[in-house]
């Protein structure tokens, strides 16, 4: 019934017009009261740190109040089943990265299916994988540390936020494109990961921009590569893997907004008409700069809707050629 709902509702939206302003909302009602963003992760994290912006812009556009719920846990599935369960309505939203579409093929029950019972709104924004290690580190290069893996497999050691993650996946695209092998220790959140890397304890890590930004400025971490296709603006002296010998590895973590799959096209169409003047506001497009993070394209509901299907398919053989197994 959910899947229909959502082929249903995203015909619809397909066939709308983007082009003016918010003023659905008058027409369909909504809306009406407040508009609760849930945010599988902690305070100060990138999905929140977006998802509170994007907030206080859409409270004014909408003419209602939006807030932000946090509500981490199990890799962000404690929020997206939230969401993906409740009334389609469009007063219960969910801020999600690309753990949104990894975590179903890493725990048996995920509780939900991107496909059946989500549908995404508009991409917020993105930002780089950096891998680091300790500035006390031995390895001051990549080079220097593929060297290393590929004379002791197995020997070094990254950390992550967990099993499936966007702490953890690059890291498995890298050692497939450079054909080596790192042991995996995985955390229960990247910063708890990270407390293990400042002091050497575990060799390297790879986190976003956002969650790194404070270590690398202070001189507690060395990054090694970053995944985006180019040098970033704010982290420019940090080489991209791809100017290092691995295209391969070019990955972004997304924050993206999304709604109960069969949400109607009307409410669809108002949301993202604010989302689409939120993302243009140039205070908004600045703080995102800062912190290493840009603005895609991805601002249409049926294309962003195309791009969660594409990298739910993309991680589905990155995970089965690395032969990850659900827990």
């Amino acid at each position: 019934m959910k899947r229909r709902r959502f082929l249903i509702g995203m015909a619809s939206v397909a066939g709308s017009a983007f082009g003016l302003p918010v003023r659905a909302a008058t027409e369909t009602g909504y809306p009406n009261k407040l508009i609760k963003i849930v945010v599988g992760s902690e305070p100060g994290a990138l999905l929140d740190i977006a998802s509170r912006l994007y907030a206080e812009k859409l409270s004014a556009l909408l003419k209602q109040q939006v807030v932000v719920e946090n509500l981490p846990g199990a890799s962000s599935m404690i929020a997206t089943r939230k969401v993906a369960g409740a009334p389609h309505d469009g007063y219960l939203l969910l801020a999600a990265a690309n753990t949104v579409v990894t975590m179903p093929h890493f725990v048996s029950n995920a509780g939900y299916s991107m496909k059946n019972d989500l549908m995404g709104i508009a991409e917020m924004a993105r930002a780089p994988g950096i891998l680091v290690v300790s500035a006390q580190s031995p390895y001051r290069s990549l080079a220097e540390l593929v060297a290393a893996a590929k004379a002791k497999p197995g020997s070094i050691t990254f950390g992550s936020g967990g099993q499936g993650t966007t702490s953890h996946l690059p890291v498995e695209m890298f050692m497939q494109e450079a054909k080596i092998k790192l042991t995996h220790v995985p955390y229960k959140g990247v910063a708890a990961a990270l407390q293990d890397v400042i002091p050497g304890r575990v060799d390297s890590m790879l986190g976003t921009s956002t969650s790194l930004q404070s270590s690398l400025q202070s001189g507690q971490l060395r990054a090694l590569a970053i995944t985006s296709e180019h040098r970033n603006a704010a982290f420019g002296d940090i080489p991209t893997f791809t100017e290092l010998g691995y295209p391969a590895v070019t990955y972004n973590i997304f924050v993206g907004l999304l709604a109960a799959a069969g949400t109607p096209a009307a409410v669809v169409n108002t949301l993202g008409d604010a989302l689409r003047q939120v993302r243009h506001d140039p205070g908004v497009v600045a703080r995102l700069k800062s912190m290493g993070q840009e603005i895609s394209n991805l601002e249409e509901p049926t294309q962003f809707n195309r791009f969660l299907l594409d990298e739910e398919e993309k991680y589905a053989t990155l995970i089965r050629k690395a032969g990850l197994q659900p827990g």
